[in-house]
């Protein structure tokens, strides 16, 4: 009995030592490799069409900031639709439709969707938003969250190749 239980103690510390030493060779890689930048993957020859779709609700003081964020991606211009997904019902719909204006007068592909209803909440607006979307892909940023302008050109060509 005595002879079992040492068995598996024994087996229990060499996992735990094998664990251990699987963490300082992952240190090691990345040190030994930390500075090396990954090639970058050549563009497309035609880049596909992109839907951003931006769900929103009662979220005035981010709304303009959002609208800006997407505008200024750098992606053609041809290939890009933006889609507020707009819920609200305080008056981030009138500041949004200002700001969507302003960006559409702008050249830009971009649409205010408001729902009446909240069903399905933000999921449920999406959802109202990919039956007007006519892009191959889709790329959804939350109010909060404020895309680098090099997103799509960083990401689309790994999806492409």
């Amino acid at each position: 009995m005595i002879a079992i239980l040492a068995a598996l103690h024994l087996a229990a510390v060499a996992g735990l030592a094998v664990y251990g030493l699987l963490g300082f060779v992952t240190l090691w890689l990345y040190l030994r490799h930390r500075g090396a930048a990954a090639a970058p993957l050549p563009a497309p020859r035609d880049w596909p069409r992109v839907t951003v779709q931006l769900p929103v609700y009662n979220e005035r003081e981010v709304v303009a900031r959002l609208l800006a964020a997407a505008a200024a991606l750098d992606y053609p211009r041809d290939r890009l639709q933006i889609q507020l997904l707009d819920d609200s019902t305080d008056d981030t719909t009138a500041l949004a439709a200002t700001w969507v204006a302003h960006h559409r007068a702008a050249g830009l592909d971009i649409h205010l969707l408001h729902r009446g209803n909240r069903q399905g909440f933000k999921a449920g607006a999406l959802e109202a938003g990919l039956a007007e979307a006519d892009g191959e892909f889709i790329a959804i940023f939350d109010a909060d969250f404020v895309p680098a302008p090099s997103f799509l050109r960083q990401t689309i060509p790994h999806l492409v190749a």
